[in-house]
Parts: C-alpha cells; sequence; structure tokens
C-alpha cells in the first residue's frame, strides 16, 4: 500500500490515542507547573521548546519499548514508528496542522513524505500536537496531521477520554476546506 487514507493512518494509532492525548496535554500541563515569574521571560518559541522536550519525555516514557512501537532519533529528528508504517513526530500545531520552525533537512524530507533512515517505506510520515488556546495556557484540541511539504493532506483531532461516547469514533476530521474565492 502507497498511499493511506486518512481512516487507515487514524486506525493504525487508534491503540494509542489515549497515550498521544497524555503526552500533548501533559507537556504544556509540565511546563504551566514552571513559576510564573519564569514563564513570563519566556517567549513563544522558548515556552514551544520546553513544551516540546516535556512531550518527547512523555512520550520516551509512554511509547518506547512498548510493542509495535519504535524510537529512531534521526540526526535529532525523533520520530517513533508505530505498527509496521505510521511514524510520528510531536509538534506545536495551528488549527490546520501546521507547524512553525526552523526545519532541518531530515524535518523537511519528513514533511515531504520522503524515506529517512530506519523509517519504513513508502512511508507514512505523521505529525501530531496540540492546538494550545489563544493564550497558550491550555490545550484546545490534540490533532494528527498529515503533511505535503508546506501542505498538508489532512488533520484530525483524537476526541479527548472525557468527551467520548460509545459507539462514536474516537477522532473528528477537523480539516479546512482550500478557500477558492
Amino acid at each position: 500500500m502507497t498511499e493511506w487514507t486518512q481512516d487507515q493512518a487514524m486506525s493504525q494509532l487508534d491503540p494509542i490515542f489515549d497515550e498521544i492525548d497524555t503526552i500533548c496535554r501533559g507537556g504544556l500541563a509540565r511546563y504551566q507547573q514552571y513559576p510564573a515569574e519564569l514563564r513570563i521571560e519566556h517567549d513563544g518559541r522558548a515556552a514551544a521548546a520546553c513544551i516540546y522536550t516535556h512531550m518527547v519525555a512523555l512520550a520516551d516514557e509512554l511509547l518506547t519499548d512498548r510493542p509495535g512501537i519504535v524510537f529512531k532519533n534521526i540526526r535529532g529528528l525523533k520520530v517513533w514508528i508505530i505498527g509496521d508504517r505510521a511514524t510520528i513526530r510531536f509538534k506545536k500545531m495551528d488549527e490546520d496542522g501546521r507547524t512553525r520552525n526552523y526545519p532541518t533537512k531530515q524535518a523537511r524530507d519528513f514533511d515531504r513524505q520522503l524515506s529517512l533512515p530506519g523509517i519504513p517505506h513508502p512511508p507514512l510520515n505523521l505529525v501530531v500536537g496540540y492546538l494550545p488556546n489563544p493564550l497558550g495556557t491550555e490545550v484546545d484540541r490534540v490533532q494528527v496531521a498529515r503533511p505535503a511539504g508546506k501542505a498538508i493532506d489532512w488533520c484530525a483531532a483524537i476526541v479527548p477520554t472525557e468527551n467520548r461516547i460509545v459507539g462514536q469514533p474516537r477522532w473528528i476530521d477537523v480539516t479546512r476546506q482550500a478557500n477558492f474565492g
């Protein structure tokens, strides 16, 4: 299979939705425990870097060494291979699933769905992350996006455990339609 649908990709991640939610919400929650007098000195970039560090630590704790999950550090790009195909990395996101940073070559290749050393081929590279509220104090939603270079093919939100209804989907498509006006 060379091209995975959104449904197939999300089904691959479904067994770890709770862990993904905990990682993303927990990263921001740990950052919020810093004393306010320290957080006030952080610009958005510094705050995002701290939150990312906490997410990676939580991902290491909750995902690494779990059966069916393999951690790879590809020249600084930290990814987890889920099952036989899906590879995820964690980031802060906007409502469309886009991330902002100064991307390394391997991060650009990951976003272009290109193969990297140790990643299954053909790749299914997904970005998992949090959409903060406007103040950056809480997580509005936890998302999964499939990047296609600088564009996003699709973006899905994981339904938080407390909002799930038995028999209802555990994720929703939040991909915004392109404005052709």
